[in-house]
């Protein structure tokens, strides 16, 4: 993972940004309550290195956090609600609980605190961390515009970033460069710099793309591709307007200004496959996020019908040569936190320590 400590060479990150610095265990768990939510904060072991520094580069909806504790602490924020944490260890380790998933944090391994899910954290003696926070609404409203869906329900990411990864790393020079522009002052980075809201879109937008989630497959070779024909353009953005109503290939032709003809020759042309396919696979895709963050005890076919398929058995056949395994299968696999990542190329972290044998390490 490309450096992200240091930006500049000189020292701590983000030091310019200071909001606090503490040795007493109580006013490091209020200061940082105010800054990210409430949460327990308690010593492991010894605490004779405990040395709280939190500094911090806030923007409009996405900021940028320096944190140490010196010593070796248990964290236990519960449900972050609004905001994502992004953290990178830039030296030491932590043991991570999001949900259902536990990953050793470290220099090469970063990982990600879903909001809708429970989170718990060993930071190990001597661990420094670079922790972007990122509110939620922000990051959705990013991820619809990317897709062109409404998304009714959270994004839930695969908790273990893989640093080694190239993408990801890709994404590290571009915080990295935030970073820089912190430290350079605010007409750089926050609200005195006019285009900050574009610096964090930015990066929200290359974080969706990169980072394994239940909507990675949307940004599958195929899904994103661009339409040059002006009539492709149109059609796509009235079946993504209307994408979960019954629609006609007549409907759409009126939409995009052809005839029905001329729109299956463009799409041909342009994107490969029928207006009807492409109809078909959106929904497929859309039928995909739902059956991974469906609720306790949602149907199949109730998700099927929603997203605008009228014949379960189509579906189901045409959702498992999609995303090679049928739709019940991925409604298994979201009970209770464990999520289908099977198109990510990326599994569950092993985890390397559990929390138990932490715990009686330190006793």
């Amino acid at each position: 993972m490309t450096n992200l400590g240091e930006p500049d060479g000189r020292g701590e990150p983000l030091r310019a940004h200071r909001l606090f610095r503490t040795r007493d265990l109580d006013e490091a768990r209020a200061n940082v309550s105010r800054s990210f939510c409430p949460h327990r904060l308690e010593g492991i072991g010894a605490m004779r290195g405990f040395d709280t520094v939190h500094n911090k580069a806030s923007g409009r909806a996405l900021s940028l956090n320096y944190l140490r504790y010196g010593a070796e602490v248990r964290i236990d924020p519960g449900d972050l609600d609004d905001f994502y944490l992004i953290q990178f260890p830039l030296r030491g380790k932590a043991l991570v609980v999001n949900g259902g998933h536990e990953v050793l944090s470290h220099e090469s391994q970063a990982v990600i605190l879903n909001p809708s899910l429970r989170s718990r954290l060993e930071w190990q003696a001597g661990c420094e961390k670079l922790i972007v926070q990122v509110g939620r609404k922000a990051l959705q409203m990013v991820a619809e515009d990317l897709i062109g869906h409404r998304l009714e329900r959270p994004i839930v990411f695969s908790p273990a970033i893989d640093g080694t990864r190239p993408e990801v790393a890709g994404w590290a020079r571009a915080l990295r460069s935030c970073m820089m522009a912190a430290e350079r002052g605010a007409d750089r980075w926050g609200e005195g710099n006019r285009h900050q809201a574009v610096l964090e879109e930015q990066l929200i937008a290359r974080f969706l793309i990169c980072q394994p989630s239940v909507i990675q497959h949307f940004f599958e070779e195929g899904a994103m591709q661009e339409a040059p024909s002006r009539h492709v353009r149109r059609a796509r953005a009235f079946i993504h307007a209307n994408l979960v109503e019954p629609l006609t290939l007549s409907r759409i032709s009126k939409a995009a200004g052809c005839s029905i003809r001329a729109l299956q020759l463009a799409f041909r042309n342009h994107l490969g496959c029928t207006p009807t396919q492409y109809l078909r696979d959106e929904r497929l895709r859309l039928a995909h996020y739902h059956l991974q963050t469906a609720p306790e005890g949602t149907l199949v076919g109730d998700i099927a019908f929603d997203v605008g398929f009228s014949h379960l058995g189509r579906f189901s056949i045409d959702y498992r040569r999609a995303f090679g395994q049928a739709p019940s299968a991925t409604l298994r696999r979201s009970r209770p936190v464990a999520l289908n990542f099977a198109h990510s190329g990326q599994s569950p972290t092993k985890r390397d320590v559990t929390l138990g044998q932490r715990k009686q390490s330190s006793e």
